[in-house]
């Protein structure tokens, strides 16, 4: 009897081990975000499952260069052996470190879709990530959205569980939707996991160009940004409303009313917020956001706008159908663009859909310019231009040349 029961315990307990050892892995990757320097967090929808990969640090002789790569859908699938039309891009985050780019991906087989993510570098090399062996841990929640209902016929609304997600200070902040009636939410992770606890909070706002408080509109997007040592939530809505969310306000159970600072664009849904910091012209250090959407040309907003908008009032009337409203925000070139992220002190990177052949590029765009001389063709391109002394020769040339040198294009220096 003694000997059987031992059995039993040895045995539980290698069930035990095998269980931990073996995790899942991942049906989707909705929304991917590095935390530390070697953690991949993942947001897979399906599974209502987060995961947590151990990112083993790699050598990267390329990481002080720009992103050049102009047909990056197409090496992506001559790398995985399938053709363009079978991959659907999710997300992008950029390692810390190495400056690499992980990309999640769908990729169709008999079966549906398989859960993909791809490594590049600024070479164009590529590889993929094993989801299956690669050292990680997971947290499943157990409020996630139906997996019935579809938006259109089309989106299953379980693929808002996870919309986006964020590492501040030992906890994983992640936005989405429950199936409660206020469907909204944020939940608070720590991190690691076999530990973890979960906190979380339904989120209302009031949405100028509806004229209504919500509760079931899920954030899009969201960063973690520190004001007067208060930490908050800035939040973008489709349709847009800019919001701001305390940290210190999201207890579990709680039911949070978030303070909608900017109107940023009726008829839009925002794809990333991005805070970065850097020097004007005049080496003045500044600190923004910049605001990525799918139908309007993308957003900055200086920080100290936004540390004037956490006092007094937020927006809470209809105003009509603005284009902009309250804490002010500035137009920047960007569109077309699927996915943004920080790269480095100079650059921001995009996966981005080039407009006129629609191929897919993977590009950097230098901080205080945003925009790249290829993309376009202007007087200063013509045969035969010659610049002017001045402002022309002093300014204009010589910013046109150190873009040149960044984006690569050294042939084309402006004489």
């Amino acid at each position: 009897m003694k000997s059987t029961k031992n059995y039993l315990y040895m045995l539980m307990f290698a069930m035990a081990i095998t269980s931990y050892a073996l995790a899942g892995n991942p049906q989707s990757a909705n929304v991917i975000k590095f935390g530390n320097d070697n953690t991949l967090f993942v947001g897979d929808s399906k599974s209502a499952t987060l995961f947590a990969y151990t990112i083993e640090a790699s050598e990267n002789a390329s990481k002080q260069l720009s992103y050049n790569l102009k047909d990056i859908d197409i090496k992506i699938s001559k790398h995985l052996k399938t053709a363009v039309s079978n991959i659907i891009f999710r997300s992008m985050a950029t390692h810390p470190v190495s400056k690499e780019i992980f990309i999640a991906l769908d990729v169709k087989n008999s079966n549906g879709y398989t859960p993909v993510i791809v490594i590049v570098n600024q070479k164009g090399e590529l590889r993929t990530l094993n989801l299956q062996t690669t050292k990680h841990t997971e947290f499943k929640i157990n409020d996630a959205p139906s997996a019935d209902h579809k938006y259109w016929d089309e989106t299953p609304m379980r693929t808002f569980t996870f919309t986006d997600i964020d590492f501040h200070k030992g906890k994983l902040y992640v936005s989405g939707m429950s199936n409660a009636e206020f469907s909204s939410v944020l939940r608070v992770i720590d991190f690691p996991f076999d530990k973890a606890k979960i906190s979380t909070a339904s989120i209302e706002i009031f949405h100028d160009v509806h004229n209504q408080n919500e509760t079931r509109a899920p954030i899009q997007t969201l960063e973690i940004i520190t004001i007067n040592n208060e930490d908050y939530i800035i939040a973008a809505y489709t349709c847009t409303p800019l919001v701001l969310i305390p940290v210190k306000d999201l207890k579990d159970g709680a039911h949070v009313t978030g303070k909608t600072i900017a109107e940023m664009g009726y008829g839009n849904t925002p794809i990333d917020i991005i805070q970065f910091k850097s020097q004007d012209w005049n080496k003045n250090p500044y600190e923004a956001i910049v605001l990525t959407n799918k139908n309007r040309s993308a957003q900055f907003m200086n920080m100290a706008d936004i540390a004037k908008s956490v006092s007094g009032n937020g927006l809470e009337k209809f105003e009509g159908f603005v284009e902009k409203l309250g804490t002010p925000s500035y137009t920047l070139p960007l569109t077309g663009v699927l996915k943004l992220d920080n790269q480095d002190d100079y650059h921001v990177v995009a996966l981005e859909r080039n407009a006129d052949n629609g191929k897919l590029e993977l590009v950097s765009y230098l901080k205080n310019l945003w925009f790249r001389l290829d993309n376009f063709v202007t007087e200063y391109d013509q045969p035969g231009y010659k610049y002017p002394q001045g402002f022309q020769t002093d300014v204009i040339k010589s910013t046109q040349n150190f873009i040149i040198s960044d984006i690569g294009r050294t042939g084309f220096t402006k004489q």
